[in-house]
């Protein structure tokens, strides 16, 4: 096609659609930025968890304090994602095995208590999270928010013990610190080049096992995380909270 035939072409293209190619482009803009993924927000999330009777607030159980770590700048990502949502609170099946759990602490520990740092995690929060760290060498600790969390239904526990004094139990590593030092898998070989100590592991067992008894599974790569149901279990009949 010559450049005369070309330019008689495009002057009738013009002639019968005119002013209706801008229209055009900008149904293609309104598509595009109408397929542009939308998360809810901490609001619609609190308001999911009070309208709702699944879920039970943790503050209110006796022998548990509460430090929610991700409703402060205390945490490994340095900011405050919780915002306006700053109560603990577990799905009631997970809510009555720690119910469990701290009917033998009790017995066996009297004066100790339980203090969580993380329950339920609304996915609204998972994503603030998750956005932060996918192009970093932290994402294999974070969920994929599109995926989810345990957390996210309600049923994982981040948690530890204080004894009768109010000391918290020394576990080899803070909260959240994501090394191999961290993980339970490895205590064995940390033990026996002193990384960590026998009073470490067995603060560690202490837990495990209070846990473990009343009902809650334990994972390998995190000593203070439980969760009160298998992933595969929850995703047949829960929901996560958005």
């Amino acid at each position: 096609m010559n450049f005369v035939k070309a330019s008689a072409l495009f002057a009738i293209y013009i002639a019968i659609f005119g002013q209706n190619i801008p229209v055009f482009s900008e149904e293609i803009k309104s598509k595009q930025v109408s397929a542009v993924p939308t998360h809810p927000s901490i609001a619609d999330s609190i308001n999911q968890i009070k309208s709702s009777p699944d879920y039970m607030d943790l503050s209110t159980f006796s022998n548990v304090k509460i430090n929610l770590k991700y409703a402060t700048t205390d945490n490994f990502m340095g900011i405050n994602m919780y915002g306006a949502f700053q109560k603990p609170y577990l799905h009631k099946v997970a809510a009555e095995k720690l119910k469990a759990a701290i009917e033998i602490l009790k017995k066996e520990k009297p004066g100790w208590s339980f203090i969580v740092f993380d329950a339920l995690r609304p996915r609204s929060v998972q994503w603030i999270m998750w956005d932060r760290v996918k192009n970093t060498p932290q994402k294999g600790y974070v969920a994929d928010a599109q995926k989810g969390s345990v957390h996210n239904y309600g049923f994982a526990l981040d948690i530890s013990l204080m004894d009768d004094k109010g000391n918290e139990l020394d576990m080899g590593t803070p909260f959240d610190t994501f090394s191999d030092l961290a993980q339970p898998r490895y205590e064995n070989k940390y033990l026996k080049t002193g990384k960590l100590t026998q009073k470490q592991i067995d603060n560690r067992l202490i837990l495990r096992q209070l846990m473990v008894r009343a009902g809650f599974r334990s994972i390998p790569n995190e000593w203070w995380h439980f969760d009160g149901l298998p992933r595969e279990e929850l995703e047949k009949k829960y929901r996560m909270v958005e």
